[in-house]
């Protein structure tokens, strides 16, 4: 999601006559805030929410793992949203659509209904969760030792 560099890679990888060009740089920029806001929402909410049931239910478990697999869990929750609005604005991107509203026209069209906005979902996942992981376990772990440096 950095514009308009998205764009250019979008447009590389769909083999864009023009990736470089300017017109439509910042194409599907709405459907992207409309994925990326709420995924964050979803995506952090549910993983605090998830932390604190599996430290509930596991007390014993060493916290690096309940962070491990809370993220897991927040991040495959936020995907249900962010693969579809991912969908929308790679189409955008790629100047297959002219607009937003066109471009969920023709994938639920063309592209079987709802199962055309989770094209790519295995491989969004693949990537992002092992990123989740990495991100969440290293700030709790950074959080905890700069806590506990703090009252010493």
């Amino acid at each position: 999601a950095c514009y308009p560099i998205d764009t250019v890679k979008t447009r590389i990888q769909t083999s864009s006559q023009y990736p470089f060009s300017v017109s439509g740089l910042y194409g599907g920029i709405g459907s992207c805030l409309f994925g990326q806001i709420p995924y964050a929402v979803i995506t952090f909410g549910s993983y605090e929410q998830y932390k604190k049931k599996i430290q509930q239910c596991f007390p014993n478990m060493r916290p690096v793992f309940v962070y491990a697999i809370a993220a897991i869990l927040g991040d495959l929750t936020g995907s249900g949203w962010l693969c579809p609005a991912e969908v929308v604005k790679q189409t955008l991107q790629a100047g297959l659509y002219p607009s937003t509203t066109q471009a969920v026209a023709n994938i639920w069209k063309t592209q079987g209904g709802v199962r055309g906005f989770y094209r790519g979902y295995f491989a969004s996942i693949a990537r992002d969760v092992p990123f989740r992981v990495a991100q969440l376990t290293s700030y709790e772990v950074a959080k905890s030792l700069y806590l506990r440096f703090k009252k010493s």
